[in-house]
């Protein structure tokens, strides 16, 4: 068994990770098919396009941009899994069960089978696909001026990927569509407005990225690296955001409630020990008083500063989690009174809630949604979604520490990134993993944690280790299968 294959073994085990199909399932799956009787709208000629990854293999969303006299019109069509997947069935219920699907470098734990996330319900080039419509319509500003939702039918008239799109808005590509060319121009129009009203709400700006694993044939890392981050991604991230916020708008004018997603503001013990770290990270300015400004007068030293890598791990873990539930609470980060997920009910189970109270409304169904059992059913959601980053960030782990077997005996900068009373954590540069560093091997003193700074300290010689402080280790051990690493400090260094 190869790498790639040992770990993700070892992760759904120790998880519990439901990964296969029952008999049952497969039995329904022979039946699942797609109704093109139903009444929908005809929207196959418009020039609805996706842009997705490179490697995605299911398409959730499909977009169409048009510039109208005096507004922008922006359609948003996101595959109708809630009229392939009905309650009370076995397809369902293991959706419940997993609650998301689960990506690992190379490999992919869908929620659904793949007969409907890569089939039926993918929005794949020049074939008819049932889905829920979005159409928004903006002013010239940027400004929301109505919404409403839709079923629809449509062909994607393209696939193209954020580097495709990218590179288009640089050097035009004549080969696409006039139309198509049209729609992309009208988003990159609207996206620009988009940004500057997400700017003046003061929204955070934070790019916690996790690292890319390029996967060789043989299931080992073959090499490690960031995304990159482009205005293509901007563009689709900003024209789901407003479907987001629309679908949340409409559960709350129709139920009084939704699937909300919710965001938090941190703690004021958060927010200072954030005040604590960043004086010391030499900012001498008063701090705001609001969460909101002061969140982003960090953010603003720390990219100023250039300490971003830090700034990663100090002021997300000054944030709280974000939550399902039908509580409205809002959006912290987003700055947004209101905010939902509608976007990817191929992969996330809360998407799939959110398509059935809409559909119910504009199918007049008349089905009676228990606020109580929702709620639950969020939780349920909640965990499930932290049980599948935890197991994803687990693989990831073990690979890159197979990869770092190669390297035991090396020397490496890293960046301190956690403090205990039993030592450090430190990130090895270009890696994207952090190793301990054990107080013992720390140059000889007596060190204690204070955890209000949040570092260690030497009793006698008043030597500090603090977040973000770079050190010079050598990588002395590696456990891939208990994923962890042991660093030593390179003596003699300043």
């Amino acid at each position: 068994m190869n790498h790639i294959e040992t770990a993700i073994s070892q992760v759904i085990e120790e998880n519990y990770l439901p990964y296969e199909w029952s008999e049952q399932i497969e039995k329904e799956l022979d039946k699942v098919s797609l109704d093109e009787n139903l009444p929908r709208k005809d929207l196959t000629n418009m020039p609805f396009i996706t842009i997705d990854g490179a490697d995605a293999k299911d398409f959730d969303d499909a977009i169409y941009c048009e510039q109208k006299k005096s507004s922008i019109e922006l359609h948003v069509a996101i595959a109708d899994v809630a009229e392939i997947v009905r309650l009370g069935t076995a397809i369902n219920k293991e959706a419940i069960e997993r609650g998301t699907s689960i990506y690992f470098p190379s490999k992919v734990i869908p929620m659904l089978p793949e007969k409907i996330s890569n089939g039926l319900c993918s929005l794949v080039p020049d074939e008819i696909r049932n889905v829920l419509v979005c159409k928004i319509a903006f002013a010239a500003d940027g400004e929301k001026e109505s919404y409403e939702f839709f079923e629809a039918r449509i062909k994607s008239h393209r696939r193209m990927t954020y580097i495709e799109v990218e590179n288009h808005l640089k050097n035009p590509n004549n080969e696409l569509p006039d139309a198509v060319k049209d729609s992309i121009q009208c988003l990159h129009t609207l996206t620009k407005k988009l940004l500057v009203k997400r700017s003046h709400r003061g929204a955070l700006e934070i790019e916690g990225q996790e690292p890319l694993l390029k996967i060789n044939r043989d299931g080992a890392v073959e090499e490690i690296t960031l995304p990159s981050r482009l205005y293509a991604h901007q563009m689709i991230e900003e024209a789901m955001l407003a479907a987001n916020v629309s679908a949340a708008s409409f559960m709350k004018k129709h139920y009084k409630f939704g699937v909300y997603r919710n965001h938090e503001e941190p703690d004021n013990v958060k927010l200072e020990s954030l005040k604590t770290f960043f004086s010391l990270k030499g900012f001498s300015k008063s701090f705001k008083k609001s969460p909101l400004e002061l969140v982003n007068q960090c953010l603003g030293h720390a990219k100023e500063h250039k300490l971003d890598k830090v700034l990663q791990t100090v002021v997300l873990q000054s944030l709280k989690r974000a939550e399902y539930s039908t509580k409205e609470v809002g959006h912290f980060g987003l700055q947004l009174e209101r905010y939902s997920h509608f976007t990817s009910p191929i992969r996330r189970y809360p998407d799939l809630m959110t398509h059935r109270m809409i559909k119910n409304i504009l199918k007049k169904e008349n089905i009676v949604f228990n606020k109580d059992e929702i709620e639950a059913d969020c939780a349920e959601m909640s965990d499930l979604e932290r049980l599948a980053e935890k197991s994803s960030r687990q693989v990831t782990q073990q690979m890159i520490c197979y990869f770092l077997k190669k390297h035991i005996g090396k020397e490496f900068n890293a960046v301190v990134t956690g403090a205990a009373d039993f030592g450090l954590f430190a990130e090895i540069d270009n890696f994207y993993v952090s190793g301990l560093i054990h107080v013992t091997d720390l140059p000889k003193d007596r060190y204690f944690f204070d955890r209000e700074a949040n570092m260690l300290k030497g009793k006698k010689s008043g030597r500090a280790y603090r977040l973000g402080q770079n050190i010079i280790v050598k990588i002395a051990n590696v456990l891939p299968e208990e994923r962890k690493i042991t660093l030593v400090p390179i003596k003699n260094q300043k």
